[in-house]
């Protein structure tokens, strides 16, 4: 599907799933209905950017082979939450995407000197494409491995199936934005109910 400029979605509420998201209506039975935002190596470092992943003042190259690792990575997460989501097995497959990035060197954050003064910043492994995907998968497996894979939700709206964390304190959300899909879902649902009272034309 061709996309006029660039659409990011910061619905996800976690960088892993805001990560899943710049690829929409990911089970569209078309693929001309599918969204890609991520078409190609220049656009993971800008969307990098606007995810306020990428320290001030880097901007990652990303070779061939390190933008399909990205995108191996990025469909990798999507499985496990739609597994995660609809009760099947977790995908083998997958978990050793997710455990390949992991198993790069650690991503603990470091002391810099800024004009003397200590800073707490990223390791510097984490400056490049790979360090940040490591971060990225490190993120997933927080949310997959541990009690908050409960609230990993799939937005149900059409042209959407955008994947969140339901921070919602009673748990149930079920767009992944009311300004968006809950609206379109309200006005929908209008819809149905004044065509139903004008009844038969």
């Amino acid at each position: 599907m061709t996309i006029p400029g660039r659409r990011w979605v910061w619905y996800g509420g976690r960088p892993s799933l805001d990560f899943v998201n710049t690829r929409r209506n990911r089970e569209a039975r078309r693929a001309d209905e599918v969204a890609e935002y991520l078409r190609g190596p220049e656009d993971f470092p800008a969307w990098l950017s606007a995810a306020g992943l990428c320290p001030a003042g880097v901007s990652p190259a990303l070779d061939e082979e390190t933008f399909a690792g990205a995108l191996a990575l990025r469909e990798a997460i999507s499985a496990l939450v739609t597994a995660t989501v609809v009760g099947d097995s977790a995908p083998a497959a997958a978990v050793r995407c997710v455990n390949t990035w992991l198993a790069l060197p650690p991503q603990r954050p470091v002391l810099h000197l800024e004009a003397g003064v200590p800073e707490l910043g990223p390791a510097p492994a984490a400056r490049t494409p790979r360090g940040m995907l490591a971060m990225i998968a490190a993120d997933a497996a927080e949310l997959l491995g541990t009690d908050l894979r409960e609230r990993l939700r799939i937005c149900p709206g059409p042209g959407c199936r955008g994947r969140f964390l339901d921070d919602s304190p009673a748990g149930r959300r079920r767009w992944c934005s009311m300004a968006v899909c809950g609206n379109r879902n309200k006005a929908a649902l209008h819809r149905q109910a004044a065509h139903a009272a004008a009844g038969p034309s």
